[in-house]
């Protein structure tokens, strides 16, 4: 895995090993699965907490700032609860979709490790392998559903609050990066091949790896079709983290963090109790 792109393109190209891509390949037809299923049955898969809960969230806000939007999160320390929730569902195919997470966390761990790795090596960040690695079961899937609802951009501008993302799957193209020349480009994600890149985390510890700033927007197919897609966040234990108590991604200047001091952009972030660095 060459990192050196993190510093012109802002993240890194990876080839999909077989081993994971037929994981992503279960998972996301699971999802497709579950998706269909009634929203009472779905719902079962949630405590119900639109923002900070796992499993299961249906997003359908308005204004300015409009969210319309299904996800599920899950963690591999949420992986037990969400089975006995999910035997609860009439269609069981809702556990085959929880299985399938399973072997999803299990397989991204090489690849997260190889990264995690090399940037320790490359940027001098000690121990951030190590503490990447111990963190595994706060690793987060995401899983998103977009509703097809006429609108032009899907996810505004936006860097993740974590330590670093992996992007797996896109139904359909309209995922964008804003490049250091500032201009929006389409990111090269399918079957073969996907993008990890810095979130928030990841450049407190290291100014000079920018979270990367990325949008989706609509195409004819999606404007009123819908679109499925698939990240993972790996988070762990940073000591700070992103203050969204004051400061909210989506509303700030887009590119804000590009040129930014390092003394500037922790003025975003607050310690957590975890303060190890």
């Amino acid at each position: 895995m060459n990192i050196d792109s993190l510093k012109t393109e802002g993240f890194v190209r990876f080839n999909y090993p077989k081993s994971l891509r037929w994981d992503v390949a279960i998972a996301i037809d699971a999802w497709r699965a579950f998706c269909a299923l009634d929203e009472k049955e779905k719902r079962k898969i949630s405590g119900g907490d639109r923002i900070n809960d796992f499993g299961y969230m249906h997003r359908n806000d308005s204004g300015p700032t409009a969210d319309k939007k299904e996800i599920f999160h899950v963690t591999g320390e949420h992986i037990k609860e969400l089975m006995q929730k999910a035997r609860y569902v009439h269609d069981q195919s809702s556990i085959s979709f929880i299985l399938a997470l399973y072997e999803l966390l299990e397989g991204l761990f090489p690849v997260v490790k190889e990264f995690a790795i090399n940037v320790e090596e490359q940027y001098k960040i000690p121990r951030l392998a190590a503490r990447v690695l111990g963190s595994k079961d706060t690793w987060t899937i995401r899983f998103v559903h977009y509703y097809g609802v006429g609108e032009p951009v899907l996810a505004k501008p936006h860097t993740d609050r974590g330590g670093f993302t992996i992007h797996m799957y896109e139904s359909h193209p309209g995922g964008q990066y804003l490049g250091r020349d500032r201009a929006w480009h389409d990111w090269p994600i399918n079957h073969k091949e996907s993008i990890l890149f810095p979130s928030a985390g990841l450049q407190f510890l290291r100014n000079e790896l920018k979270a990367l700033c990325h949008r989706v927007i609509s195409l004819d197919d999606t404007l009123h079709g819908g679109r499925y897609s698939m990240v993972g966040f790996i988070d762990f234990p940073l000591g700070h983290r992103f203050d969204d108590t004051r400061f909210r991604m989506q509303d700030l200047p887009v590119g804000f963090n590009y040129d930014i001091s390092p003394e500037d952009y922790r003025k975003y972030f607050v310690p957590t109790a975890l303060a190890t660095v």
